[in-house]
């Protein structure tokens, strides 16, 4: 297989920059609310919990890539590894999609020849000139809408295109707070009781 064949795209800095900030201010405040609660066991679990988060972090943005060879297209993140053959490939869907409280993202969703999505590709952690040479190397006929749009209205547009998580995305970030909440508490109660 020629090297010329296969593209791989790794996250860009400017938004690889950004994660890492939103990580670093979601840390700090995690150790300041350790301090706060009072007591050793708070902020051990703040301490904790801050670390945990900057490990996720780290590797999320190690892991992440997408990598097209003349047989598959591959998108690789923190938990998932979707790899899909090159050839079921038929179309492509690219377009803005709007989060609430969230800057506007890319999105590329590839279709196979019954236009039901194939893969769909994240493209907020990629520069526009790499998502502009993704396209030109998939050699896929392209559309997309007019403007940015909702994640509901991507949904409707394109059955499949969107998870539940992007149609639902106050509901999935209240869903992780609770979570991280809980964990927060269960180890708190965990350090306390250990050090008593």
């Amino acid at each position: 297989m020629p090297e010329t064949d296969v593209l791989v795209l790794r996250p860009a800095s400017g938004p690889r920059r950004q994660v890492l900030t939103i990580a670093a201010v979601i840390s700090v405040v995690l150790v300041i609310g350790g301090v706060m609660a009072g007591g050793r066991p708070a902020l051990v679990t703040g301490i904790g919990l801050a670390a945990l988060l900057a490990l996720a972090v780290a590797v999320y943005l190690w892991r992440s890539r997408i990598v097209v060879t003349p047989a598959e297209i591959s998108v690789r993140g923190l938990w998932f590894h979707r790899r899909r053959d090159r050839a079921d490939a038929a179309s492509a869907i690219r377009a803005t999609v709007v989060q609430p409280m969230a800057a506007p993202s890319e999105t590329i969703v590839v279709l196979d020849p019954g236009r039901r999505a194939l893969l769909r590709i994240n493209a907020a952690l990629y520069s526009p000139a790499d998502v502009d040479r993704l396209m030109d190397h998939l050699e896929l006929p392209v559309a997309g809408s007019d403007g940015p749009v909702t994640a509901a209205q991507f949904a409707r547009e394109q059955p499949g295109a969107s998870s539940w998580i992007e149609r639902h995305m106050l509901a999935f970030i209240l869903l992780c707070a609770l979570g991280f909440a809980v964990l927060a508490l269960v180890l708190g109660t965990v350090i306390a009781a250990l050090s008593d």
